[in-house]
């Protein structure tokens, strides 16, 4: 969602909650009046400092790999067969 640059928010000064311009909650002391880029400044920063495509492979997805040893396997699996 774009949002213009001469539209007017409402910021909480202790907490700095964020809220759509009020004239009702503007006459409160704690709150003051911002405008968009100070309310929402990661929405206008340049292309050029916005995060770059990583080079490397970041998938996350892992295969499992059967650490038992081979003999381990067959002697441990010995008595399970028989009832």
């Amino acid at each position: 969602m774009l949002i213009p640059r001469t539209r007017k928010f409402l910021r909480h000064r202790d907490k700095g909650t964020i809220f759509n311009f009020n004239e009702t909650m503007l006459a409160e002391a704690n709150v003051e009046e911002v405008t968009a880029e100070e309310a929402f400044p990661e929405k206008f920063q340049p292309k050029k400092t916005r995060g770059r495509k990583a080079r490397i492979n970041l998938d996350t997805e892992i295969e499992e790999v059967d650490k038992t040893p081979p003999g381990l396997a067959v002697d441990a699996a010995k008595g399970l067969s028989k009832k």
